[in-house]
């Protein structure tokens, strides 16, 4: 058995992606072959896990979609500002991308101008401790109030009044995205009221 892939599948808490094999130099044959001796099994197209390993969904998300970032109610989750998870993903995505696969998935998709796609952008675990990538909460705070109209009003309440309960919020990030957002004026109303 290759060591590199056993190694990239123990850093990986059991998940094996083929196209990551073989950015590591290994060929298509021994990717799959390791994935046989191993005993893997096959999660999504081209990604595979160990019997043991836990079901995560946002992982997986992501790992068959490396373009995304998980945002909006996902991201609140993630971040401990909403109540539950949602039903469906939230991801958002650059303007152009052609989401099609993702909403036939059952995923909600927000799509930006390039110039702010990685304003935000962080790495978070799930509750099953894998990595994913996600807006910080000064993003995800801007991102529901514009978006207000389409949100559901408890989860939009309760984000709001939990972040600026929480003593690690930072003002400053916030009103910084919000003047990049055009929210500004908006967002200093509910900081008036709310700090």
């Amino acid at each position: 058995m290759d060591d590199r892939l056993k190694t990239y599948l123990d850093e990986n808490n059991g998940f094996f992606r083929i196209a990551d094999a073989r950015a590591l130099g290994v060929s298509k044959g021994t990717a799959i072959s390791f994935v046989k001796e191993a005993g893997l099994k096959k999660a999504a197209h081209g990604v595979y896990c160990s019997e043991d390993t836990w079901p995560d969904r946002l992982f997986l998300i992501q790992l068959r979609n490396r373009k995304i970032i998980f945002s909006h109610e996902t991201a609140l989750y993630l971040h401990g500002l909403a109540d539950r998870e949602s039903v469906r993903p939230v991801v958002t995505v650059k303007r152009g991308y052609n989401a099609s696969h993702l909403k036939a998935d059952n995923i909600k998709v927000y799509t930006v101008i390039p110039e702010w796609f990685e304003i935000g952008l962080q790495e978070t675990q799930t509750a099953s401790g894998n990595i994913v990538r996600v807006y910080d909460r000064e993003r995800c705070i801007c991102d529901i109030l514009r978006e207000k109209k389409r949100m559901d009003i408890q989860v939009f309440q309760t984000a709001m009044n939990a972040y600026f309960r929480n003593e690690n919020k930072n003002i400053h990030k916030l009103m910084k995205y919000a003047s990049e957002f055009g929210i500004e004026k908006v967002m200093r109303q509910y900081t008036e009221v709310l700090l």
